[in-house]
């Protein structure tokens, strides 16, 4: 009977090798955040708890970063901060958290909510925000484009305050756009 040499590594040795090499081999899943930001304009019916509606103009500008997301297809949750104006009688910083609920692979729905403070009469209030659109995903950078239509429920704290907001969010890559060409023009 012949005897064979004996291996050079044991078995847990080698199968700890392979496992390495296979780690190695494979690509990375790995959800990075998303960032948004866009200009929202629309209009706005001001104080419905306090003598009727009086209509104007609402602006203003939402950023937000999606976390846990790989994919299109994939539900995303994280902050977001925004600034805006109601009739351009007050502003108000806000923010709060954004869940992004995916319709397709570029269509979704989002349901925001958070508070804000009115300035100039500093008063406390919460919102709620419907939004539905296009939210792409972009494989090669942090930076994701987003268009779309909002609903937005504003409620002071105390009664002092009752709006309904509606309107459309355009991503401020498209209005950057034309001063990047330009700039890239003049640059050569």
């Amino acid at each position: 009977m012949r005897r064979f040499a004996p291996l050079p590594w044991a078995p847990s040795q080698l199968a700890f090798v392979l496992a390495l090499l296979l780690l190695a081999w494979t690509s990375r899943a790995v959800a990075e955040p998303q960032v948004h930001a866009g200009l929202a304009m629309g209009a706005v019916a001001r104080d419905l708890g306090e003598g009727g509606p009086r209509f104007g103009f609402h602006g203003g500008v939402r950023v937000d970063a999606l976390l846990f997301r790989a994919r299109g297809r994939q539900v995303g949750v994280g902050p977001y901060l925004d600034v805006v104006t109601s009739a351009f009688r007050s502003v108000e910083p806000g923010g709060g958290a954004v869940v992004l609920l995916p319709v397709g692979d570029d269509l979704a729905a989002a349901l925001s909510a958070g508070a804000f403070v009115r300035w100039p009469d500093a008063r406390p209030g919460l919102s709620s925000t419907l939004w539905f659109g296009y939210r792409g995903f972009n494989f090669h950078g942090a930076y994701n484009l987003a268009n779309g239509l909002f609903l937005q429920g504003r409620a002071g704290l105390g009664g002092h305050q009752m709006d309904l907001v509606g309107g459309a969010q355009i991503d401020l890559a498209y209005l950057a756009m034309p001063f990047v060409f330009a700039f890239e023009a003049i640059r050569r």
